[in-house]
């Protein structure tokens, strides 16, 4: 990307500081989630090459506007987007942008930028979904806002969350799946066998939001299942959200000698445990808007088996029985019975942890976060071009769903 010293961009998210994201990198070389460093590094030189890169980010601790280093701004609104959009546009407005890149499906920013003659784009890690009636009014209000022609592009991370957008409506012209960079891979580590302790030893790791419709109650509720047949094995929990509302849960449900709340980790300490795991859960409930979270990546690279729901994101993705073991969503008798047949199987264990380097690289895509928004700033004929051979129209790199038939007897509902 030439330099455009007119161009200020902002990236406009919903959660997360990234403030805080980079002093924490600064003072001590951690982050907190495994694509900040990533993301602060691109930011950094994306900005040595316009006039300013701005991070907004609405659910912040506090309001404010600090410039990190020369060409990049950290902006906190302390505000719910869905719930104060004047306050949040007239934030935005401040920042007097030229480019805007959306982080969520806000169609209030999107129109915002249009009213305005700010350039504009959606680079999403969402899944779109739902049949009921308010939620066909919502994506359908979402698409029709996505295609108009003032918004240049749709980003979504992953195949499976692209095809969402295709699938309410959104141009798949202009749709382009999307991944990051991954410095660790899982040539990075061995495979593993299913150790010989007992299974009330064995360890069960959920990585992510500690929240009802991400399945973490379906977890807790399966332990109380296996319980009952006298296995006992352990869960540890990583992750921030409803951490009071789950302390009282696990209490009532007798499950305090089985489960570990450990609240959020470094991305570091997020590997070391996972690694340390005989198995990594991810049952997230169908309605949570999945794209396709990091927490599989990451599961896959440091070769511990996955059993995961059926979220809609999550199909055709892997061989089951061979890849992963999967569960009807809030389906706890089918999850209890998922953990107990990797635990007590060794074959199966194996099999599972050999082959998730093949379903690692089964997931990997070619377009990353920093290419995206560099060729879209840079808006010459060759960057138009290569942005619209990238889109899910013209991809060449779509991967073929496996067949449903691969299903195993264990992993249905009884």
């Amino acid at each position: 990307m030439s330099t455009l010293a007119q161009v200020r961009l902002v990236i406009l998210q919903y959660a997360g500081d990234f403030r805080e994201a980079y002093n924490l990198l600064a003072e001590s070389g951690k982050q907190e989630y495994f694509s900040h460093q990533y993301t602060i590094n691109s930011s950094i030189e994306i900005g040595r090459q316009i006039d300013e890169v701005i991070h907004f980010c609405c659910k912040t601790s506090s309001e404010y506007s600090e410039l990190l280093e020369p060409g990049l701004r950290a902006v906190g609104g302390n505000l719910d987007p869905y719930k104060e959009p004047r306050r949040l546009l007239k934030l935005l407005e401040e920042q007097k942008p030229t480019h805007l890149v959306v982080h969520f499906p806000l169609v209030a920013a999107f129109k915002w930028a249009k009213q305005n003659n700010v350039k504009v784009i959606g680079l999403f890690a969402d899944s779109f979904q739902g049949s009921g009636l308010s939620a066909k009014l919502r994506n359908f209000r979402l698409s029709s806002t996505l295609n108009n022609e003032a918004v240049h592009l749709v980003a979504n991370h992953g195949l499976s969350a692209c095809h969402s957008l295709k699938n309410i409506g959104v141009k798949p012209s202009k749709v382009i799946p999307w991944d990051f960079p991954y410095e660790i891979t899982p040539k990075d580590f061995a495979p593993k066998k299913l150790g010989k302790a007992a299974i009330d030893n064995k360890n069960i790791v959920y990585v992510g939001r500690i929240v009802q419709t991400k399945g973490v109650n379906d977890a807790l509720n399966a332990l109380v299942e296996l319980k009952q047949s006298g296995i006992t094995p352990n869960l540890t929990l990583i992750g921030k959200g409803d951490l009071d509302w789950f302390k009282a849960e696990i209490n009532r449900l007798g499950l305090n000698d089985q489960v570990t709340l450990v609240g959020g980790l470094s991305h570091d300490q997020v590997l070391t445990k996972m690694r340390w795991a005989d198995i990594v859960l991810v049952p997230s409930r169908h309605a949570y808007p999945e794209g396709l979270p990091l927490t599989i990546y990451e599961a896959l690279t440091v070769r511990t088996p996955l059993i995961v729901s059926d979220h809609p994101m999550f199909l055709g993705k892997f061989e089951l029985g061979r890849d992963v073991l999967m569960f009807p969503e809030k389906d706890v008798a089918a999850l209890a019975r998922c953990i107990e047949t990797l635990l007590t199987n060794a074959e199966l264990y194996q099999t599972l942890s050999l082959n998730s380097a093949d379903a690692w690289a089964r997931l990997q895509l070619p377009v990353k976060w920093h290419q995206l928004i560099d060729q879209w700033i840079s808006d010459t004929p060759d960057s138009r071009r290569w942005l619209f051979k990238h889109s899910l129209e013209r991809c060449s790199y779509q991967q073929q769903q496996l067949s449903s038939s691969r299903l195993q007897p264990i992993l249905t509902s009884s």
